[in-house]
């Protein structure tokens, strides 16, 4: 049985009472008085148990084969109900057993995609292209990074700081 009791404008106490559909978890139990309303949260002890109202009595003729079911849980076949709000389980050991799997066969991109595209750019290209790539790269202080070797061989790259930065030599 549930009993919400609530002090109005009036300094009248309201309190309603009723019989819940079944058995919550007590500890869960989340009250939140707001302007307009007041929000009550429970869990109910058996998740996956369908209750078609929210009180005992109220849900008619049908309420009584899930009332049965209520009383005799290990009557129940199948999995219980999920519901579209219901979170997803995620089994942990398989998800690590992947990462470990992608990291043997250094597929693993260790959040920067950029970085696994320049390399997969670099290792399947040719020759000349591998050549422009480190000599773009190096020459310019990391600004600058291109595949074109007869552009990038012909000339020495210029380092081209971002915008709103300026170069500075290192001196030793």
């Amino acid at each position: 049985q549930q009993q919400q009791q609530q002090q109005g404008d009036d300094d009248e106490d309201f309190v309603l009472e009723f019989d819940l559909f079944g058995k919550v978890v007590p500890d869960k139990v989340k009250a939140e008085v707001l302007k307009t309303k007041v929000e009550i949260s429970l869990l109910k002890a058996q998740p996956g148990l369908s209750w078609r109202s929210l009180e005992k009595g109220a849900a008619g003729p049908a309420a009584a084969g899930v009332a049965a079911a209520a009383a005799a849980p290990e009557q129940q076949q199948g999995p219980p109900r999920t519901y579209p709000s219901s979170k997803a389980t995620r089994d942990w050991g398989k998800v690590e057993a992947e990462v470990k799997e992608l990291e043997e066969k250094g597929e693993l991109d260790d959040a920067d995609p950029l970085g696994g595209f320049f390399k997969k750019i670099f290792s399947q290209g040719d020759e000349d292209t591998r050549r422009a790539m480190m000599k773009s790269f190096v020459e310019s202080n990391g600004t600058v990074l291109s595949t074109n070797w007869k552009d990038i061989g012909a000339k020495k790259t210029e380092c081209t700081p971002p915008e709103g930065m300026e170069l500075h030599k290192w001196q030793e």
